[in-house]
């Protein structure tokens, strides 16, 4: 174990709210409050905020004051945060050089492929990699990576990777917001046994609603049947289409483009997370 790897490990113990309160001498004193720590929420698009934005404050609320950094498209929405959980702006995140914890309840495929690449080209992802530099301790939820059945074996497995790699950078991963079921080493490496948990995590995104079992199951498919039957019909004529498009069209639409137009891989994860229907027609006849 190298120099740096130990000397990110201690940073993240002494980060936690219990152990900096024992230190403070506050930790086992009645009356006094807990000592809570700064977390900084890493927030991409999803549609159901409301059940996000409650999960992550039962979650971290407890030991945490949480501010909320949003993506563009989280601006565009404006979700209603719960109490206790403030907005924070890119100027005021990048200038705190001392938060505890980062937390990405909504990770997207896209965030994950740059923070394992160690890309940092927009606010997010530039605070994923100033706290992989500064061995802060890092929390990553995969529920969100949006993959299907119809998802390529070689595709799953490029993401499997990635969460391989951000693993050995110190992440912890969590397989839902509901639950405290993470999986990550003492020493950030991935043990045989955790390697399994990642690759089944990775599997979980492909279920379909039709193929889960009771009651529930039921419900979804009932509603992927009813959204698929009221889709707004979109149809795009040029011949490149890049995230930007994606971003503008309305969520749970579907969109026509005609075979041989370019759509970038930014482009298809954002259609994907906002649950667009691509349709190729062929022939060039919308």
């Amino acid at each position: 174990m190298n120099e740096e790897l130990i000397n990110q490990i201690v940073r993240r113990i002494l980060s936690e709210p219990s152990l900096q309160g024992l230190l403070q001498g506050k930790g086992g004193q009645k009356g006094n409050p807990t000592v809570r720590s700064e977390a900084l929420v890493l927030l991409n698009y999803v549609s159901d905020f409301p059940r996000v934005l409650t999960a992550v404050q039962r979650q971290w609320g407890a030991n945490y004051k949480l501010s909320i950094l949003p993506s563009d498209q989280v601006c565009a929405a404006k979700p209603v945060l719960p109490a206790g959980m403030t907005w924070t702006t890119v100027q005021d995140a990048l200038g705190k050089s001392d938060w505890q914890k980062l937390i990405l309840p909504t990770c997207s495929p896209n965030t994950l492929a740059k923070a394992a690449l160690g890309i940092r080209d927009n606010p997010i992802c530039e605070m994923i990699g100033r706290g992989i530099s500064k061995g802060c301790s890092i929390e990553l939820v995969t529920e969100y990576l949006g993959l299907t059945a119809q998802t390529p074996q070689a595709y799953r497995d490029l993401y499997e990777g990635y969460l391989k790699k951000v693993q050995t950078y110190g992440f912890i991963l969590r397989e839902t917001l509901e639950e405290d079921c993470t999986f990550a080493s003492d020493n950030g490496t991935v043990p045989a046994s955790h390697s399994t948990s990642v690759g089944r995590t990775v599997q979980q995104q492909i279920i379909h609603p039709e193929q889960t079992s009771g009651s529930y199951g039921s419900k979804k498919t009932a509603f992927h049947e009813e959204s698929a039957s009221t889709r707004e019909e979109i149809h795009f004529v040029k011949k490149f289409l890049g995230d930007k498009q994606a971003c503008g069209f309305p969520e749970e639409s579907r969109v026509h483009v005609k075979q041989g137009t370019v759509v970038s891989p930014l482009a298809r994860d954002t259609l994907k997370l906002r649950r667009i229907e691509l349709c190729i027609v062929k022939g060039g006849r919308g």
